[in-house]
């Protein structure tokens, strides 16, 4: 079985791409990629189970922004991310794949209330009324187009998972092409990520340098902390550390001209709804009746909401004003 991929030769920071990618992992050594079998969950939509309600639109997006926010008995009210009515400078959203960009690139809808794009334009949204841009770069150049694109861009963030699960999460996602099968679907047969894992061509002797190639550029193109916010997979999906990173990403992205991230206080729950929604209670209709009572208070009456979670929290500690503030 035959997996390509495209990527470029480490270059001279080959140390350097390490170390920072080293600095972010708190897991077990990339090394044991090299014996180490298919055992990563595959990554899922989080919106599969939303539930809606829904009201006429309105066209103004700042009513949009200000209006994710954390209901008073726990539970969570994201609403419904749009374009900007006038040009934004969007951000690159860089990940190596099998990293969690589709998940980021849901919480940073909800972060903002503006929506994203990717780097082929899937959606047709263009890239200027956007506030961010998903990009695998340079693992893969999206129709050969990203020096076209990139004079649009000045700054990134860029997601880092441990490449122990980032590789095999990746051969799930080829595996399910090949096979016709839903994206974040299936994992695949592990003699087939055998024979992936040792492959020179595409495995993990092809991917390992891929990943230090990849932190590399990014470290690379943006010097300047202003321009460059790195964060760990594996912060933002644990239960302590993610609504940090989440707030780091909401703090970063509002450095942007004509973005204006949902209050801290609501990063916690939304982080809640979008990344941890496997462990959050189906809606019920009185969560329904207090989001619209929300609404009420703090939103003009003409307004879409995606859907509401509420999680039930179980030995976690909140944190605190001054977490989110670092």
């Amino acid at each position: 079985m035959n997996y390509q991929t495209q990527t470029e030769a480490p270059g001279p920071g080959r140390g350097r791409a390490l170390l920072a990618a080293a600095l972010l992992f708190f897991t077990a050594s990339a090394a044991s990629l090299y014996v180490t079998s298919n055992n990563s969950p595959p990554q899922t939509n989080s919106l599969n189970t939303a539930l809606p309600i829904s009201t006429p639109e309105i066209d103004d997006i700042n009513n949009h922004r200000s209006l994710s926010v954390a209901l008073q008995d726990g539970g969570c009210m994201v609403t419904y991310a749009k374009m900007t009515s006038y040009p934004i400078p969007p951000v690159w959203q860089a990940s190596f794949p099998g990293s969690g960009a589709r998940m980021t690139w849901t919480l940073v809808e909800a972060l903002t209330g503006i929506r994203t794009n990717n780097d082929y334009d899937s959606q047709g949204r263009g890239y200027e009324h956007v506030v961010a841009v998903k990009t695998h770069y340079p693992v893969k150049d999206a129709r050969r187009r990203f020096g076209d694109l990139d004079p649009l861009f000045g700054r990134a963030i860029v997601i880092l998972r441990n490449p122990i699960n980032a590789v095999p999460s990746y051969f799930n996602l080829q595996y399910e092409h090949l096979n016709h099968l839903p994206n974040h679907s299936t994992r695949g047969p592990n003699e087939d990520w055998i024979i992936y894992r040792d492959d020179p061509s595409s495995g993990l002797p092809y991917q390992i340098p891929s990943y230090e190639s990849f932190v590399e550029y990014w470290m690379d193109k943006y010097p300047e902390p202003q321009q460059l916010l790195m964060i760990s997979y594996e912060d933002l999906t644990d239960s302590r550390m993610g609504p940090i990173a989440a707030a780091r990403i909401a703090n970063f992205l509002g450095e942007t001209e004509g973005v204006n991230p949902i209050a801290a206080e609501s990063i916690p729950c939304v982080w809640e709804t979008i990344v941890n929604y496997k462990n959050a209670a189906e809606p019920t209709p009185e969560m329904y009746a207090e989001a619209a009572a929300v609404l009420a208070e703090t939103a003009p009456p003409a307004m879409e909401v995606d859907f509401i979670r509420r999680k039930k929290r179980k030995n976690v500690t909140p944190p605190t004003p001054e977490m989110l503030a670092e």
